[in-house]
């Protein structure tokens, strides 16, 4: 059984925290004033934790600090959201100090984030069975104009069933936000999603779960890899969803790898794999191959380049929702609905 948190309405409060990284460039603070002052525009109030604006060695404060700081969030019945700033490096270093008794004992709320942050999502809800929304972090919200795909994750919270399409155009070269804090995507490339076994058509259905594969493969087979038995529970079977940030093809074999052999796949009905910054080709070691050598055994779809993770727009994924992706000549959909 997913425990789903309610559907968020106007005047909700979005509480914001850093798990993980904090903003203390200048230019980043002002994309996030600007990302408030947005969501007050549509109707939403965001109230910020302490450590947001701090970073040190990568990380906005102490682990236990920012493990606090997320479960005062968690048990204020006020806040409706938790939307985690940014990315990182060492979201798994607060997992020791999220107390069990805490998330058990009160009634469970939306959490938001990708990056390094998707490694809590995925956590809360393979360990506890809670929903969780990997999307944009909440300083994307900062530009000028707002990207449809932001407009769309406000729309998944508040709804129980959605659907999102592929975009047509996605970002492959950064705006520079340097000069700019409040840009918007730069939308340079076509979007075309890729089968890994040249179908035209595919249908995958199951059980949603995944996140940035250098978030997860921090937790393969420690006491906080809950993957195969929050998998077993499911009969319909899982729709997988990664993305790989930046890893060439070797580093990206070998994480996949691992998660193979720790039997994260067993249950497994497709994979939807996201765009990647990462360099395609070491040497005579493509990007392909590595997806090859890992999936060909297994025999289930695999669709590429779709619009999930670093390369924008991207979906929002509900973690624990049941998912039914449609891909048709390098276009598709995906439906969640939270049942």
């Amino acid at each position: 059984m997913i425990y789903y948190p309610e559907p968020i309405k106007k005047n909700d409060i979005f509480g914001v925290v850093a798990t993980s990284s904090g903003l203390s460039l200048e230019w980043y603070q002002k994309r996030l004033d600007k990302a408030y002052l947005n969501l007050k525009k549509l109707g939403y109030i965001c109230y910020e934790t302490k450590s947001v604006r701090c970073n040190f060695q990568f990380v906005s404060n102490t682990k236990e600090a920012r493990a606090k700081e997320f479960l005062d969030l968690w048990q204020d019945e006020k806040i409706s959201v938790i939307s985690q700033v940014y990315g990182g490096e060492f979201l798994m270093e607060i997992l020791p100090f999220l107390d069990e008794d805490i998330i058990l004992k009160h009634k469970p709320k939306w959490v938001t984030g990708f990056s390094d942050s998707s490694l809590l999502n995925y956590y809360l809800t393979t360990k506890y069975n809670i929903a969780t929304l990997t999307t944009a972090n909440i300083i994307h919200f900062g530009a000028h104009k707002l990207d449809k795909s932001l407009l769309d994750q406000l729309a998944i919270l508040q709804t129980k069933k959605s659907r999102q399409e592929s975009f047509s155009f996605y970002e492959k070269e950064k705006a520079r936000k340097e000069t700019n804090p409040y840009s918007t995507y730069n939308l340079d490339t076509k979007v075309v999603y890729k089968n890994l076994y040249s179908k035209k058509e595919e249908v995958i259905t199951g059980r949603v779960i995944g996140g940035c594969i250098e978030a997860l493969a921090t937790i393969i087979g420690t006491k906080y890899d809950n993957t195969v038995s929050f998998c077993r529970q499911f009969e319909e079977g899982m729709l997988w969803y990664l993305e790989n940030f930046a890893s060439d093809p070797l580093t990206l074999y070998r994480i996949l790898w691992q998660m193979k052999e720790a039997n994260w796949f067993f249950n497994c009905n497709g994979f939807i794999i996201g765009r990647t910054r990462g360099i395609f080709q070491v040497d005579d070691f493509s990007y392909l191959d590595a997806l090859h050598k890992i999936f060909d055994d297994i025999k289930i779809p695999v669709i590429y380049d779709v619009d999930i993770g670093h390369l924008p727009p991207m979906w929002s994924m509900v973690n624990g929702s049941f998912g039914e992706f449609h891909y048709k000549n390098g276009n598709g959909y995906i439906i969640q609905d939270l049942k």
